[in-house]
């Protein structure tokens, strides 16, 4: 004789397991993929701006006289050097220039301009770099980096922030403005 039991005929039916375990697995897997996109896309915005600080301190360094234009310049092409990433107000360029003075060639800021946003840093970082009567040249950048992914759930910016160090390659010192030394006052570029 048969069960009569109305339900025994779902209890013994197997065909949408699978689908029922997607469905609980899903949103894990998704989660999953998108921290992997999410890792990447800020990897790829910190190399962009690690690359983008060195090739500006390798620019400056080559030159023995500047402009404040020029330095304008150099901010204004990041649009181009750190593609695809936007950098249309998320991105600040701070360069300085440190002359050592003194017998113990302590370091101190000859001229500093500054593309954005300025930010504190310690002069004394470059203790030791150069002797008396050299300079080094500063680049820092700090990178605002958002992404859809971090807004879609209540992330905010993330700064990324670089800084590289290079000796000028033709004279000891870099003028800016016909001056080798300003007073080491920030002076902001005007887009």
């Amino acid at each position: 004789m048969r069960n009569m039991n109305p339900f025994s005929r779902f209890a013994n039916d197997r065909r949408g397991i699978a689908a029922a375990e997607f469905a609980l697995i899903a949103p894990a897997l998704i989660f999953l993929v998108m921290g992997v996109f999410e890792m990447s896309f800020r990897f790829r915005a910190s190399e962009e701006a690690t690359r983008y600080v060195h090739q500006v301190a390798d620019i400056i360094s080559r030159e023995s006289e500047l402009t404040t234009e020029a330095i304008g310049e150099i901010y204004d092409a990041a649009v181009f050097m750190m593609k695809p990433l936007k950098t249309t107000d998320n991105l600040d360029l701070d360069v300085a220039s440190i002359g050592f003075v003194g017998d113990d060639a302590d370091p101190e800021v000859m001229w500093r301009r500054v593309a954005g946003t300025s930010y504190a840093f310690d002069v004394t970082e470059a203790a030791g770099m150069g002797i008396e009567d050299e300079t080094v040249v500063r680049v820092g950048v700090r990178y605002n980096y958002s992404s859809v992914l971090t807004e879609l759930f209540g992330g905010g910016l993330m700064a990324i922030e670089k800084t590289a160090y290079s000796r000028p390659r033709i004279d000891r010192k870099i003028s800016i403005d016909g001056e080798a030394d300003d007073g080491g006052a920030i002076q902001y570029i005007s887009d």
